[in-house]
């Protein structure tokens, strides 16, 4: 498999995946559908979202507060999950950005991510695609976007 490289070595980065959505809705739709997959927030000290109209943080309480953030009453928000379960397989932590029109995945590179691990994050994208979403995959250039589009055509 080629994208073995995208996943080896921890090099300290940590690699980012955008699936981004026309319709705003499908965001909600899209991080409901990872804690449906057994999803479970394991970011440090919980994890916070910035209210706007009260200017103050809000803890974050599930796959609900993305919908804050399509509809603009929180500014965008990163969590740590873990625990995503796809095609019986139980996927490494992954970082995810929610933004008003898309999710950025990042994860951590190393030998967590084997055949299995890289093939069930492609069965995810794919879902997650299927929402509405377009994948980009910009961290290591217009090879690496080729490659995984290559990879979710034949997930």
């Amino acid at each position: 498999m080629k994208l073995h490289r995208y996943f080896d070595t921890d090099d300290g980065s940590l690699p980012e995946l955008e699936v981004r959505y026309s319709d705003p809705d499908n965001v909600s739709k899209a991080f409901e559908f990872l804690f449906a997959n057994n999803a479970r927030s394991v970011t440090a000290s919980g994890g916070y979202l910035w209210i706007k109209a009260s200017q103050k943080k809000k803890p974050f309480t599930g796959s609900g507060d993305a919908s804050l953030v399509v509809c603009e009453s929180a500014e965008p928000f990163h969590v740590v999950l873990a625990g995503i379960t796809i095609a019986n397989c139980t996927l490494p932590d992954l970082g995810v950005l929610v933004m008003p029109s898309s999710l950025t995945i990042d994860y951590r590179m190393g030998s967590a991510w084997g055949t299995s691990e890289i093939n069930a994050l492609l069965i995810l994208l794919k879902k997650l695609c299927g929402l509405g979403g377009t994948l980009v995959a910009p961290w290591w250039g217009a090879e690496c976007e080729h490659e995984f589009a290559e990879a979710l055509r034949r997930a």
